[in-house]
């Protein structure tokens, strides 16, 4: 299409962004020409973008009126009504550019997001896949659709998505740091550091920046380097706790107890209901005396947390405890020998109904104000009655066995096997019977599971972790990947070879050793490499063979 001369200036003076001279020329043009339905359109932009948005609005509607298929205008209508706060609108009409153009990009863009943002996935994944069918490299539709299929647990989707995005040419800083977050999400540790070294120096990143560099640094086990970016970090923003609790982990993996635990504190200046924790108006214990007064002890965090540091409580020297734990937990915990009068309540919410009470405490905080070192705090124990007897054992051995985490948990994907048939280099060693403790058994493993002789379901009638310790104490030992049962095996002192990823190994269980201070009859397998559970396995079946 041809432009006249006023047409042509007007658009001339909008791309040199000389706003006021360019609506003045559009509306000299319109005079002329005043069904010029891209003029209404131009003239709109104009108006929007020097905060005239009534104007803005009636001329992309007057363009609409002239002619439905003007480029743009529905766009730019969605746009203003986005901002406006009028989102169903905004999608409306961002759906009515896509019907004239189906290629429109940012059209694609802008109702991907707002998709996100409404947390409609299906059709946020649908905009994304459009969007990089018409440009395949479009950083923020990579990340953004690897995101949502990282958190939609698509772990190979996703992979696939963040090899396109590394192999893009150049990339903005945000955008790289954006990338290297979801490497460490995936766990490919030398992919983000590969990217951070390249676009973001360590000496010249922000806060959030010098976090993703620590992360980095600790996932490849590079503990000055990450000491270093966390400290940054810490500095650059002290007001996010969220970064000195990270350095707090860094040092607890390293051992040094008494600087990790205090680290830790940080944790209780994020919102509580972040934390999974209560707002109480009770004074926090301090490690003051407690003679005399109740204290009320909230066991944080999961299952195998609290199992970990209930070993305190026969430590605490007061009038009165009340404990709070999750249900499945009370059994257990009421079996324990405490110096003082207990009462152990259910978590059912955060606003529970609590009993009046002197001052309270959070678990973690317990290291640090009675013992930091865990080699000198001995695991809880527990006494409890006889369970029903397992039939006698076919085998020379009869082990317990756990295969896949918590799914919730963020980074399940690495900690769990991802196929049960990783198993048979356990499941073919001819003296071991073992005992399934997975819950649940997906239908698929069950089937597969139901062709070895040596194997047979276990996980059938515990209700709680007082019958889980009941059947744990029949066997000879236990493997599993890092769960809440390694904590327990490791309380009943019942050897335990406990299955490590080397991404994202929980600080707990330190970088090296096949040994932990925590519980003295747990021994650590290790990845040698990301993700070679084979090799790992095959190293534990040939030390188990040694025990026939």
């Amino acid at each position: 299409m041809m432009l006249s001369p006023l047409a042509l200036r007007a658009a001339t003076l909008l791309a040199e962004q000389n706003l006021p001279a360019a609506l003045l020329a559009a509306q000299d043009c319109l005079q002329a020409e005043p069904d010029n339905a891209p003029m209404w359109n131009l003239l709109g932009v104009c108006a929007a973008r020097l905060g005239q948005g009534e104007l803005a609005r009636q001329c992309w509607q007057q363009a609409l009126q002239l002619d439905a298929a003007v480029a743009d205008a529905h766009y730019n209508l969605g746009c203003l009504n986005e901002d406006g706060g009028d989102t169903a609108q905004a999608v409306l009409h961002y759906q009515a550019e896509l019907a004239r153009n189906p290629r429109h990009q940012d059209s694609l863009y802008r109702l991907a997001r707002r998709y996100q943002q409404d947390g409609r996935t299906q059709q946020e994944e649908a905009c994304w896949r459009r969007l990089l069918r018409l440009r395949p490299d479009h950083v923020v539709a990579l990340h953004d659709l690897l995101l949502l299929y990282q958190r939609q647990r698509r772990w190979l989707a996703a992979a696939e998505l963040l090899q396109r995005a590394l192999h893009l040419p150049l990339l903005t800083r945000a955008e790289a740091v954006a990338l290297a977050a979801a490497c460490l999400q995936q766990g490919m540790a030398r992919e983000a550091m590969r990217l951070l070294q390249q676009y973001v120096p360590l000496a010249q990143a922000d806060a959030y920046q010098a976090s993703i560099w620590g992360l980095a640094c600790s996932e490849l086990r590079q503990a000055e380097r990450a000491e270093a970016a966390w400290q940054q970090a810490v500095a650059l923003q002290p007001q996010q706790p969220r970064y000195m609790q990270n350095l707090g982990y860094l040092l607890l993996a390293q051992g040094r107890w008494h600087e990790g635990w205090q680290a830790q504190e940080a944790r209780l200046l994020r919102p509580p209901v972040e934390l999974g924790v209560p707002c109480l108006a009770s004074p926090r214990w301090q490690g003051e005396s407690l003679a005399g007064r109740h204290l009320l002890v909230w066991l944080e965090q999961g299952l195998g947390d609290a199992l970990q540091f209930c070993r305190y409580l026969p430590l605490l020297q007061a009038a009165r405890l009340t404990v709070v734990c999750r249900p499945e937990l009370m059994r257990l915990l009421h079996s324990m020998a405490l110096s003082c009068p207990v009462q152990f309540l259910p978590l059912t919410s955060l606003d529970m109904a609590l009993p009046a009470h002197d001052c309270h405490v959070f678990s973690m905080s317990l290291p640090l104000l009675l013992q930091p070192d865990p080699a000198r705090t001995p695991p809880a124990r527990f006494v409890l009655p006889p369970p029903p007897r397992l039939p006698a054992p076919q085998r020379k051995l009869r082990l317990g066995l756990v295969w896949r985490g918590h799914a919730r948990h963020p980074f399940d994907h690495l900690r769990s096997l991802p196929d049960v048939r990783l198993l048979d280099a356990l499941l073919q060693l001819p003296h071991i019977e073992w005992l399934s403790l997975q819950l649940p058994v997906q239908a698929g493993e069950q089937t597969w599971l139901g062709q070895w002789p040596q194997w047979r379901a276990g996980e059938d009638g515990l209700a709680d972790l007082a019958d889980t310790a009941g059947l744990l104490a029949q066997l000879d030992g236990l493997v599993t990947v890092d769960t809440a049962l390694a904590h327990l095996a490791g309380c009943l002192g019942l050897p335990c070879w406990l299955l490590l990823s080397a991404s994202h190994t929980d600080w707990r269980w330190g970088w090296e050793g096949e040994h932990t201070s925590w519980y003295p009859a747990l021994r650590l397998y290790r990845q040698q490499q990301a993700g070679d559970w084979p090799g790992l396995l095959a190293r534990l079946a040939a030390d188990l063979a040694a025990l026939d």
